[in-house]
């Protein structure tokens, strides 16, 4: 795994780790003993050999990760989960996390403090996004969008709200359009974010470094 460089002006405690994944390698046995039953089932379900590696690799390095801050054994670590399925570490102190994965990369991130969010996806081209921007897209950014105004390729603002939402433990679907972003003037390194959620912390969003061909982002609540 190697650990993302994050913008300058994200909080310190924040780690992101990259996963590189050979699809077409054999699961690793190692990896499968480090899974619960649950996690195991789950992995066993997918048809394609592809989603299993994806789902047991990502979930193995997630435990070593988490072994790492916690000093509990990687088999050992509980999670709980909220209502929309976000987990948590559970009977034990230690960071947030969140994962996510697409093709052939995983993300996870940890924070010591707060709540986090990422997301990573594959980059399309925009014309077959753009039947998912009544989906997407708030109010405010369909206005700026139909006036011909500077918006975010489509990819990049989809990863931002996933991040984001993520980051609070909410329904993906139900709440994108409750998020509106801006680019950054000047370096790429940050994201305005206006809102009409029921959350007092700020929200906050970067973009993360990511292989050719694809857009990540990570979100982060106070």
């Amino acid at each position: 795994m190697q650990r993302l460089r994050l913008a300058e002006k994200a909080p310190t405690g924040l780690e992101v780790w990259c996963l590189a994944l050979d699809l077409n390698a054999p699961v690793v046995d190692e990896d499968y003993r480090l899974l619960n039953r649950a996690e195991w089932q789950r992995a066993q379900q997918f048809r394609h050999h592809a989603d299993v590696v994806r789902t047991v690799a990502t979930r193995a390095a997630l435990r070593r990760r988490l072994s790492a801050h916690t000093g509990v054994a990687a088999d050992k670590l509980v999670f709980t989960h909220n209502a929309y399925g976000k987990p948590r570490l559970k009977s034990v102190d230690g960071p947030a996390f969140n994962v996510s994965h697409s093709g052939d990369v995983a993300l996870i991130a940890l924070a010591s403090g707060g709540a986090v969010g990422v997301d990573i996806e594959r980059r399309r081209p925009e014309a077959e996004l753009v039947s998912l921007n009544d989906l997407v897209l708030s109010p405010s950014e369909r206005r700026t969008l139909d006036s011909g105004g500077a918006v975010l390729p489509f990819i990049e603002r989809w990863v931002i709200k996933e991040a984001v939402l993520k980051a609070l433990g909410l329904g993906i679907a139900d709440h994108l359009q409750a998020l509106s972003i801006t680019p950054s003037l000047g370096p790429p390194t940050t994201y305005h974010l206006e809102h009409s959620l029921s959350v007092s912390s700020p929200l906050r969003a970067w973009p993360l470094p990511a292989p050719s061909g694809y857009a990540a982002a990570l979100g982060y609540v106070d």
